[in-house]
């Protein structure tokens, strides 16, 4: 006799392991890690007459390096005023640049070697009233006016009066006016860079001009801009300090430019 078959089925409840290989497993961690990496820029601030923005970095695991870099919002293109990196894991830096009595919109860019970016929004700052420069006659100050004017629309920065530039310019002015002569090579044989080294102030590059006659401070200006070897010393953008000195015999004019 054919016994039927029996078939015993047990039924139950079912589970299923799975383990990710080493590979994987270090792939989703340096994943994940990336993933919390992050760069942020830090609106701009002003402290202790200075520009200061900061840029940082959080949740990394490796080091990289960082720059900030503080730029100065403007019609075309913005312009990095002040730059500054460090390489780093996590934390923050910091660069400061001096700022103006004029206001300007400064906004901070952050980024990483890694690609990673952040941009705080634009920020209006000035440092109020520029200081007062008793160096200086209202004269020779109404001509770094003028000349910085002239400047800024040809797309030059304004340049600084600076006290030692100011007194080279304005013992040239003396000696020329004091000797009855016109020539940007003194009587005793100085050249216009070795009377701005005597002067102290320390240049990788210098210019001159010089005038005589003029009665204001426009009228001399104006002459510059007009004669094409005086105009390229104003609109030379490398310079980014200037000592102007008047004396009212003559009157006799000189204009020094400097760049550190």
């Amino acid at each position: 006799m054919r016994r039927p078959l029996q078939a015993l089925a047990c039924l139950g409840s079912l589970t299923a392991l799975s383990f990710p290989a080493p590979a994987a497993q270090a792939a989703a961690a340096k994943q994940q890690a990336a993933q919390a990496c992050r760069v942020a820029a830090v609106k701009p601030s002003v402290s202790k007459g200075k520009v200061r923005g900061t840029a940082v970095r959080t949740g990394c695991a490796d080091q990289t390096r960082l720059r900030v870099r503080i730029k100065v919002a403007a019609s075309g293109p913005d312009r990095v005023v002040k730059s500054g990196s460090q390489i780093i894991g996590n934390g923050k830096i910091t660069a400061g640049v001096t700022c103006t009595s004029t206001a300007r919109r400064y906004y901070v860019v952050a980024l990483d070697a890694q690609g990673r970016t952040s941009q705080s929004r634009p920020v209006k700052l000035s440092c109020g009233r520029a200081p007062s420069r008793s160096f200086a006659s209202a004269q020779e100050e109404a001509v770094v006016k003028l000349t910085n004017q002239a400047r800024v629309k040809n797309g030059c920065r304004p340049l600084i009066h600076d006290p030692k530039l100011h007194l080279a310019a304005e013992r040239h002015s003396g000696d020329m006016a004091a000797k009855r002569y016109f020539d940007h090579d003194s009587l005793d044989g100085r050249t216009f860079d070795q009377r701005i080294r005597a002067a102290g102030f320390a240049f990788t590059r210098a210019g001159e001009n010089i005038a005589q006659g003029q009665p204001t401070a426009a009228a001399v200006v104006r002459g510059w801009l007009n004669s094409p070897g005086h105009r390229a010393n104003i609109m030379n953008c490398a310079f980014t300090h200037i000592g102007v000195g008047h004396n009212a015999k003559g009157p006799t004019w000189t204009q020094d430019f400097g760049a550190h």
